[in-house]
């Protein structure tokens, strides 16, 4: 036996999966809203800068450089910085140093934004967004620059960033735990269905694995395993049944031959076994064909059957050959109706398909017996008939069944065992065809037996015939 390998748990899989995937989708949501959340804040500080610089020229047109000095110009740019450049670039005013804000020299109502970057930058200092246009005043032109800081936005994002990168451990081992919780209770019943069929042995079939009401996966699952549980406790029952059967069919032989014997042995002369010897020979014969079909049925069901070499086989040669078979004097015709008809199959087990059949019909007939063959598009058409009481419509899937006689003309004193019309079914089967029996014109029954022309070849060993029906 392979020896196992321990593996890692369906719950701890499906548990790291959902921990590692939650862990990714929050780190890229995490980069989304951040970039969002700056996008959003840069738009709305280049808007104020641009804004706030629009005021500025206002006072500046109105008031000159006078008016960046009085409460106006202070009130405008409140929280920026503020510069007026002249045409080369020197500085005429300034609320931040005296180094220009910007190289830039834009044209009257034009403005040029610099410092605001589409990402943030990893940096302490973000620096300011400068905005600057051209300004004319006092007969003169100039460029009127509004600087203003990006660090309330940096550090809202930044502290946006921090709160869900910090957030994201306990969002991960949460979505573990619950996955872990989700995935235990799923497998709950799954874990009943295990322990249910765990507990099962072959001698106790009768359990069954418990059922959900919820159409799922699951209650899927439950209703195949009890399928299976069904079919094989009625297996068992068919394999009892059969070991019961073949057992009795063996006794009643036995029990005459050793009847024989002791009534042979109790003679000293020696006469009685004269008398003895037609009936020791027949129970032999009876004994000996039993066991023969018992052996095909047990190596069919071990799938040990194996077929000969598969040949064209002329079927109208066979059932003529059957038709003319010595058979004991008695009151039975058998006739035959043929049309020259060839399969691919295995002779041997073709012939005892068709003498099981015509046995059976021969046991069961009053006068007469007919056997035909013809081809029908693609199959071949094999029919047994029969005038004799025929097979009422509810037995007739039954009598494929193992040890099944329906009436007296289908005893075992007239040499019948009930397992003839298994093996018909089995054998026919193997070659890929069917067998079904309904009322004949005779008055009896008519077993009709369909075979493919050319059945493929099931190769050595041969598949194993079926035991359900």
């Amino acid at each position: 036996m392979r020896r196992r390998v321990p593996g890692i748990g369906m719950r701890v899989k499906l548990a790291a999966a959902t921990m590692v995937i939650v862990g990714i989708a929050l780190v890229v949501g995490t980069v989304i809203v951040s970039l969002a959340l700056y996008t959003a804040l840069m738009a709305s500080v280049t808007r104020e800068a641009t804004g706030q610089l629009s005021a500025v020229v206002e006072v500046i047109s109105r008031e000159g450089v006078d008016g960046l000095s009085s409460a106006t110009g202070a009130e405008v740019a409140l929280g920026a910085s503020v510069q007026l450049l002249g045409p080369d670039g020197s500085v005429v005013y300034s609320t931040n140093g005296n180094t220009p804000l910007t190289t830039a020299r834009p044209g009257v109502g034009e403005v040029v934004l610099t410092g605001a970057s589409p990402l943030p930058a990893p940096t302490e200092d973000p620096g300011l967004v400068v905005a600057a246009t051209g300004v004319a005043y006092d007969g003169r032109s100039g460029t009127a620059v509004l600087a203003v800081s990006q660090d309330s936005q940096y550090e809202a994002v930044d502290t946006v960033l921090k709160l869900l990168l910090a957030g994201t451990p306990l969002i991960v081992l949460v979505a573990g735990a619950v996955a872990w919780w989700l995935v235990s209770r799923s497998l709950q019943p799954v874990e009943d269905i295990r322990t249910t069929v765990e507990s099962i042995s072959s001698r106790h079939l009768e359990a069954r694995v418990p059922i959900s009401d919820v159409d799922d996966e699951i209650g899927r699952l439950a209703l195949t395993m009890n399928a299976m549980l069904d079919r094989l406790e009625r297996g068992r029952r068919q394999q009892d049944q059969f070991v019961a059967d073949a057992s009795h069919e063996l006794r009643s032989p036995l029990a005459s031959l050793h009847t024989a014997l002791e009534m042979g042995t109790g003679d000293p002369s020696g006469r009685r076994w004269q008398d003895l010897a037609p009936v020791m020979s027949t129970e032999t014969r009876r004994m000996e064909r039993l066991v023969d079909d018992l052996l095909t049925l047990a190596r069919g069901d071990a799938g040990m059957v194996t077929s000969g070499r598969w040949r064209d086989v002329d079927l109208d040669d066979l059932v003529v050959e059957e038709a003319r078979r010595p058979r004991g004097a008695g009151r039975v015709e058998v006739l035959f109706e043929v049309e020259p008809t060839r399969i691919r199959g295995d002779r041997l087990q073709l012939v005892r398909v068709l003498r099981n059949l015509a046995d059976n019909a021969v046991r069961a007939a009053a006068s007469r017996v007919v056997l035909s063959v013809e081809a029908d598009g693609a199959a071949a058409v094999l029919r047994v008939e029969d005038d004799g009481p025929g097979i009422p419509p509810e037995e007739r899937e039954r009598v494929f069944e193992r040890f099944v006689r329906l009436d007296t003309a289908r005893t075992r004193d007239e040499g019948g065992s009930g397992l003839g019309l298994a093996i018909v079914h089995e054998l026919v089967t193997n070659h890929g065809g069917t067998v079904a029996v309904d009322a004949s014109a005779l008055g009896g029954a008519r077993f009709t037996v369909r075979l493919p022309l050319d059945s493929p070849d099931p190769g050595q060993p041969a598949a194993g015939l079926s035991t359900t029906r």
